[in-house]
């Protein structure tokens, strides 16, 4: 089952990649988000290979990489940057707290990926991996445009 969830995450990660063609006309703010963004999605992927190969350094080194991305996200999003290619949603900003509790969730499930690997546990860096993926879908849900 837990395969499946890992298919899962990453056919939508290979589906969401097309994005990579806006980030050529990204420029300032924008494209310093973006390419967060994106450094945190092949993070995420490499990640997950990681765990499947019972790499818990390797895991444990890029769920701290994520963690610290998560911990500087709102920086990157000062009122006033969403130009185009932006694909900041304004509820980013009309609804600043709900964008904090979102990213909230991204760095403790992120911080559960790093204790599990630390504990060698498998079962629950599998279980934080699916907890990061969810929480990634549910912000971009409401705080990306696409």
């Amino acid at each position: 089952m837990m395969t499946v969830i890992m298919l899962g995450v990453m056919l939508g990660f290979t589906l969401g990649s097309g994005g990579a063609y806006a980030h050529k006309d990204a420029t300032g703010i924008v494209k310093t988000r973006m390419d967060g963004f994106k450094q945190s999605q092949q993070n995420f992927k490499d990640l997950i290979r990681a765990a499947h190969g019972n790499d818990y350094d390797t895991v444990r080194t890029l769920s701290v990489s994520l963690t610290e991305w998560g911990q500087q996200m709102q920086q990157h999003f000062p009122a006033g940057s969403n130009q185009p290619p932006s694909e900041a949603a304004d509820t980013i900003w009309s609804d600043a707290s709900g964008f904090a509790k979102a990213i909230d969730d991204y760095i403790n499930a992120t911080q559960d990926i790093t204790a599990a690997a630390i504990a060698a546990d498998k079962p629950a860096i599998m279980a934080g991996i699916k907890s990061t993926s969810d929480s990634c879908t549910s912000c971009h849900n409401v705080y990306r445009v696409k």
